[in-house]
């Protein structure tokens, strides 16, 4: 088996995608996962419904304020780092020749100078296209989250994400594509888009409401109908396309700020704990407006009333609202859980959130942006195993059939870009032929040869030399 496929060579900064996962894992269940087949039971990480992320705007601004501070704390550290480095540097130096020691503090102000130099420039001269990057980083997400709070994430095609990364990757950092990776990501996207097709197109059951009594005839409609379906009775039919277009300028955006991301780290040298800040300063700002604005527009449409605009306040329904919280210090129904709210979930959402982009940046500037994307199917094949578990004694054909489709795109999916990042290894077809690690053995096969042919040329000049000399 190994003559033909085998895993790739271990890389130590894959504990980054490990802690990905882990703080995704932490935030989903914090905002609650609602099993298909039981819609009116969510599963949330302590057992219940948080006062302050069950608002998505306002859980916006606490996951971006969180990166503010995660950025300033880092950017202190980083400086003292830089500062401690030289100081040492300046002791050691001490005992050693004067002429030593001059060259050795001159040269690393003048590094340390040059750097700081090439910060400042690059901040100045691309302080608009970060405001950019990082505008269009929120508004994707923003996007892509709340459609998918509102369930219609069954129409994401998330498969041709790998598309627009790969035309980003090549017009911004000029990335070549090699065969194997050429090869797998086609593959992925054809089979996990037509996987992801048909599941979109069954129901979860098909069983006969009309008998049930209101509650339970009113869940039953949901379970019995496909997505499309869903949208058509909520918003109307001509949202379809456009939910689905919503999805992909969604995946766009994220693909175009999270290979921009790795340009400013690895070619305009920002440094890490200045794009936390920039991440942080341009959604805080960002979120701080939409709440405002949503805040202060009320939801006219039934139907929106009813399926979007959830929050009741004065008469009115909004998408958000931060009058709201006022509210929640007099429900009876919050104030037994107002604490566990206050000093376990709001620090535990604004680590997280903290974490999760501090990981997500490590893996953008150390690995590949195209390891998000494994990272978000092994996340939704976790998710997935639960909700089946969860489930599992109501479960029915339709359930197991959708439930097989998932595992089968996600766990697709996970194997393919296994092959494209060189965690697996396929060895046939010449699919192995610029595997990196092959092609720094053939580099330095290559300079060995070189300098052997060096040495053999100081030889024969050597005894020419010598010969001539003797005559």
């Amino acid at each position: 088996m190994c003559e033909f496929i085998s895993f790739g060579e271990f890389n130590k900064k894959y504990f980054f995608i490990l802690g990905s996962i882990t703080v995704r894992l932490i935030i989903i269940f914090i905002y609650g996962v609602t099993p298909y087949l039981t819609p009116n039971d969510t599963i949330y990480i302590f057992g219940f419904k948080s006062s302050f992320f069950s608002h998505p705007l306002i859980s916006y601004c606490f996951q971006y304020f969180s990166m503010i501070l995660g950025g300033i704390i880092l950017h202190i550290i980083y400086t003292c780092k830089n500062k401690s480095a030289k100081n040492i540097t300046e002791e050691e130096s001490v005992d050693e020749d004067k002429d030593k020691i001059f060259n050795n503090i001159n040269s690393e102000g003048i590094i340390l100078k040059e750097m700081n130099k090439i910060e400042e420039m690059n901040d100045k001269k691309y302080i608009k296209r970060i405001f950019l990057i990082f505008a269009v980083y929120f508004f994707s997400q923003i996007a892509n989250n709340s459609l998918n709070q509102l369930g219609f994430n069954r129409v994401k095609f998330w498969s041709l994400e790998s598309i627009f990364l790969y035309i980003f990757s090549k017009q911004i950092l000029n990335k070549i594509m090699y065969k194997h990776q050429k090869t797998s990501i086609l593959a992925m996207i054809i089979c996990c888009t037509l996987i992801y097709l048909a599941n979109s197109l069954l129901p979860y059951d098909n069983k006969d409401c009309s008998n049930l009594p209101d509650v339970k005839k009113k869940e039953c409609q949901i379970i019995n109908q496909t997505v499309y379906n869903d949208i058509t009775n909520k918003l109307g039919w001509y949202f379809i396309p456009i939910i689905i277009i919503i999805y992909l300028l969604g995946m766009i955006g994220n693909s175009f700020s999270t290979v921009s991301t790795k340009w400013l780290m690895d070619i305009k040298y920002i440094t890490f704990s200045r794009i936390l800040l920039y991440i942080g300063v341009v959604g805080f700002v960002c979120s701080l407006i939409v709440l405002f604005t949503f805040s202060n527009i009320p939801c006219e449409s039934d139907d929106l009333d009813n399926n979007i605009c959830r929050f009741k306040y004065e008469g009115q329904n909004f998408y958000d609202n931060y009058k709201i919280l006022g509210q929640i210090a007099v429900d009876p129904n919050i104030v037994s859980n107002l604490y566990k709210d206050i000093f376990i979930i709001i620090p535990l959402f604004v680590i997280s959130s903290f974490l999760h982009i501090f990981f997500e940046l490590l893996i953008i500037v150390n690995l590949d942006p195209f390891y998000l994307i494994p990272i978000d199917c092994v996340i939704y094949f976790i998710i997935e195993i639960v909700i089946y578990i969860k489930t599992y004694s109501i479960s029915n054909k339709y359930a197991n059939i959708k439930f097989a489709l998932q595992l089968l795109s996600n766990g697709f999916s996970i194997f393919l870009l296994g092959i494209y990042l060189e965690i697996i290894e396929l060895h046939f077809w010449n699919l192995d032929l610029f595997l990196r690690r092959f092609i720094i053995k053939r580099e330095i096969k290559d300079k060995n040869c070189a300098l052997i042919k060096d040495d053999n040329d100081d030889v024969e000049v050597k005894s020419d030399d010598q010969a001539s000399i003797i005559n």
